[in-house]
């Protein structure tokens, strides 16, 4: 089980299924997917935020769930109160 050993050497929980193929772990603004490709020969992921729903391959589970929780991190753009820029509009 590549993926769950990875998760556990980066210290992260998750919920992982499907035998240790799938992991759904917790980013700063949306939850990361990391599946194990179905040849075995990869992971793919990707976050569940509408601007971020690329999906992304990777060969090892340790730089896909790097790169998902990097992808799912919060923005700098972005304030307390959710804006993602400072010129938008107060309503």
């Amino acid at each position: 089980m590549p993926l769950a050993n990875a998760l556990r050497e980066l210290g992260l929980d998750a919920e992982v299924t499907l035998g240790g193929r799938w992991a759904k772990v917790r980013g700063e603004r949306c939850p990361v997917y990391v599946v194990e490709s179905a040849l075995g020969d990869g992971y793919f992921t990707w976050c569940d935020d509408p601007r971020e729903r690329a999906v992304e391959f990777y060969r090892s589970p340790a730089e896909a769930i790097k790169a998902g929780l990097r992808r799912a991190a919060r923005r700098e753009e972005e304030n307390a109160n959710g804006r993602t820029s400072s010129t938008e509009p107060v309503v």
